[in-house]
C-alpha cells in the first residue's frame, strides 16, 4: 500500500515505500537506512550493502526509498513520520534505529528530532546538517525546499532544531569531505553538547565524500574495488563502532 501525504491541501498518492529486510521472524530492533543522494535520488551503494552487513550482525533492516517522488519540506517529514509508525505496529520489530547517509543523514535527522518518542538511536554518516550558505550542501537544501527562498529554509537547518527529548546519535565524517563541509557535524554536535544529548562522534582526517561502509562491496564506480577498500581501510572502522553503538545500552 502506498501511503496518502500532503499536497496543496489534499492528499496524493505517494510512490515513496519502505522495503522490509527482516532476517527472521524474532522480535529485533531495526535498522532504517536512509541512503544519500542529495535528496535527488537514494544510492544503492548505501542500501543493499549496509542491510546485508546489518542483518549478518543480528537486527532487521528497512530501506527507505524516499525519492521515488519527490516531496518536498514539509510533506517529505509528515510522509517519513507515517512510515515510521508504520514500521513500528509489525510484530517482529523491536526498537527502531534510524541510520542516515548525506542527505539522507539530514532525513534520518529530521525524524529523530520530530519523531523522539518513536525512536532508540540515530546513526549519521556525513550528514547534511545545516542550510546556512557558508556551509550547507546546496544541492540537497534546494532539492528538499524546491527552492532556496523557501520560508522553511531556517526550519531545516537541523543544528537549531535539537531538543531535550532528542535519542543518543552517533556521527562519522571525513576532515576533508569536499562536498558536506564537517562543519555541518561539528554544528549538530555542538547543538548536542548544550542540550546533553548522549552522542559519539567519530572524525577521520581524509576521506572523498560518500564512503558508505568503505569496503570493495561499496566501492565507487570510478575506481578499482580493492584500491578503494584499500586506501580507505582506516575509515572502514567506522562501521564496526557504530554498530557496537548501535548495541550497546546507553
Amino acid at each position: 500500500m502506498m501511503p496518502l501525504s500532503y499536497e496543496a491541501g489534499g492528499f496524493m498518492l505517494s510512490k515513496n515505500r519502505m522495503e522490509y529486510l527482516f532476517k527472521d521472524d524474532t522480535k529485533r530492533d531495526i535498522v532504517m537506512i536512509f541512503p544519500g543522494g542529495g535528496y535527488e535520488r537514494t544510492s544503492h551503494r548505501e542500501a543493499y550493502p549496509v542491510a546485508q552487513v546489518l542483518m549478518d550482525r543480528g537486527f532487521h533492516t528497512a530501506i527507505f526509498w524516499y525519492r521515488e517522488t519527490k516531496l518536498i519540506y514539509p510533506e517529505i517529514k509528515d510522509e517519513g513520520l507515517h512510515m515510521i509508525e508504520e514500521v513500528k505496529k509489525d510484530h517482529r520489530v523491536g526498537r527502531i534505529i534510524l541510520l542516515g547517509f548525506s542527505a539522507g543523514g539530514h532525513y534520518a535527522l529530521m525524524l529523530s528530532i520530530h519523531g523522539s518518542q518513536l525512536i532508540y538511536k540515530t546513526v549519521l554518516a556525513y550528514p547534511v546538517v545545516s542550510s546556512d550558505p557558508l556551509i550547507r550542501h546546496e544541492g540537497s537544501i534546494k532539492n528538499l525546499l524546491g527552492t532556496l527562498d523557501s520560508p522553511y529554509l531556517a526550519s531545516v537547518s537541523l543544528e537549531h532544531a535539537i531538543h531535550q527529548e532528542v535519542k543518543p546519535m552517533f556521527i562519522m565524517h571525513t576532515q576533508d569531505d569536499a562536498t558536506v563541509p564537517v562543519e555541518n557535524s561539528l554544528r549538530l554536535i555542538e547543538s548536542l553538547q548544550q542540550h546533553a544529548i548522549h552522542y559519539e562522534c567519530h572524525i577521520y582526517p581524509e576521506g572523498r565524500h560518500g564512503l558508505s561502509l568503505a569496503t570493495k562491496e561499496t566501492s565507487f564506480e570510478d575506481m578499482d574495488p580493492e584500491t578503494f577498500a584499500k586506501e580507505n581501510k582506516s575509515v572502514a572502522s567506522w562501521f564496526d563502532l557504530a554498530i557496537s553503538f548501535m548495541k550497546r545500552g546507553i
